[in-house]
């Protein structure tokens, strides 16, 4: 199969994604990628307790592209799952094939970040590698539920900049 589903969610793995998004794409495991998640070992812990009976690999950043390549190889479908556009965008910068539509899901408000709608907060950091990730031909649909219409990048930037 492939990576059904590319996500950004600051909780990673949580309820919404083991029983409403496993509904609406096929999973058999989760890659999650994220350098202070793969080095906390509580977070780890609480993750795989999250992740039930799917299959669960947490990694950092640099050891990412060969983990998604094989799960791209696999007969099995993944998703991959990070908590920030930063990641995503180094995922880009290294080569990495994420597919075309990026899933944005929990941002969730946090010092110096500009709130932009439900669960949804971002600062210039953010702004930037968003960006980039477009630039890239990759399709940003801002999106926290499978049954709730996809906002844009575009009409998410928009908003962004008349508030800044």
């Amino acid at each position: 199969m492939t990576i059904s589903l590319v996500r950004i969610d600051d909780r990673i793995i949580h309820g919404q994604i083991t029983t409403r998004w496993t509904k609406h794409k096929p999973v058999y495991g989760i890659l999650a990628v994220a350098d202070d998640v793969a080095q906390d070992t509580l977070r780890k812990k609480v993750l795989k307790a999250a992740a039930g009976n799917y299959k669960l690999g947490i990694y950092m950043v640099d050891q990412a592209p060969e983990k998604i390549a094989k799960a791209m190889e696999s007969d099995k479908a993944y998703f991959l799952i990070t908590n920030s556009p930063q990641v995503i965008a180094r995922l880009l910068e290294k080569g990495v094939d994420i597919g075309k539509v990026l899933n944005v899901g929990c941002m969730n408000a946090r010092p110096g970040a500009t709130v932009l709608g439900r669960s949804v907060a971002i600062d210039q950091k953010d702004y930037e590698a968003f960006d980039y990730i477009e630039s890239k031909n990759v399709k940003i649909e801002f999106q926290l539920l499978p049954d709730d219409d996809p906002k844009s990048w575009q009409s998410m930037k928009k908003k962004y900049d008349s508030i800044k």
